[in-house]
């Protein structure tokens, strides 16, 4: 308890936020047109703390003609009507507390409109991100081939209008 004014603590913890994600907190939120495109490739994925990898072969071999075409192109509007009767919405926190954020990601507070977060990626990974203190790697070969004769085409074009 806050002895000042007797409130309890309040404390926002978030271990980890990926790509076009959030922690939405208010009275009204409006998340229109959130989108995310992918491809990866991976021999081994992520790997975290207290592992060990030992005398392992990773081959990623990705020799497509055309690759990763991504076409988005969305129309996102959104349209409210002012209302007389609306709150300020009042938040109080002691703290917030984020491990790890991606991209297009937040911690969103009061609140909210977003009319489009649009995330795209193309990734070839022979092996994934290593994370942590404690790992051990020894003898490892990773190898990757994307020939493509096209690759990661990403056409993004779109329309987004907040209208209030």
């Amino acid at each position: 308890m806050n002895q000042q004014n007797q409130l309890p603590e309040i404390i926002v913890k978030v271990g980890s936020i990926s790509d076009n994600s959030g922690v939405y907190i208010s009275n009204q939120n409006v998340i229109l047109g959130i989108s995310n495109h992918s491809k990866t490739n991976s021999g081994i994925g992520s790997i975290d703390s207290h592992n060990a990898l030992l005398g392992n072969l990773s081959i990623v071999y990705d020799n497509d003609g055309i690759d990763t075409p991504i076409d988005d192109r969305d129309v996102k509007i959104y349209q409210s009507q002012p209302d007389a009767s609306e709150k300020m919405t009042q938040i109080a926190f002691d703290s917030i507390q984020v491990l790890s954020i991606s991209q297009n990601s937040g911690v969103f507070v009061g609140d909210v409109k977003i009319t489009g977060l649009d995330s795209h990626a193309k990734q070839n990974l022979a092996r994934g991100a290593t994370s942590g203190n404690q790992n051990v790697e020894a003898k490892n070969v990773n190898y990757i081939e994307d020939a493509d004769f096209v690759d990661g085409v990403i056409f993004d074009q779109d329309f987004k209008a907040l209208i209030r």
